[in-house]
């Protein structure tokens, strides 16, 4: 139950951060992936280096916002938080 609530908080967090960058006529960037597909190194979390070369469209400031400890990676909670924010479906 608790991992529920901090799900939902991330997800609102996320919505109140993002949302605002973009414009009501500015098409959003496509950022739903796979974190096991981004993760080249295999170690569970994705570096901006392995964010950019998954979207080449990325900027970093977008990773930022998603790696919402700042330890300059983003885990699976911290992924899936950003995805259900952006209304993005799970892909397995």
């Amino acid at each position: 139950m608790k991992k529920i609530l901090f799900l939902i908080s991330l997800s609102i967090l996320f919505a109140a951060l993002i949302s605002p960058a973009y414009s009501s006529d500015q098409k959003k960037p496509d950022y739903n992936g796979h974190l096991g597909d981004m993760d080249l190194d295999g170690n569970d979390q994705i570096n901006w280096k392995e964010f950019k070369k998954y979207f080449s469209h990325a900027e970093e400031d977008v990773f930022k916002k998603i790696d919402i400890n700042n330890d300059g990676l983003i885990d699976h909670d911290e992924w899936h938080a950003f995805k259900a924010a952006q209304g993005y479906k799970h892909k397995e």
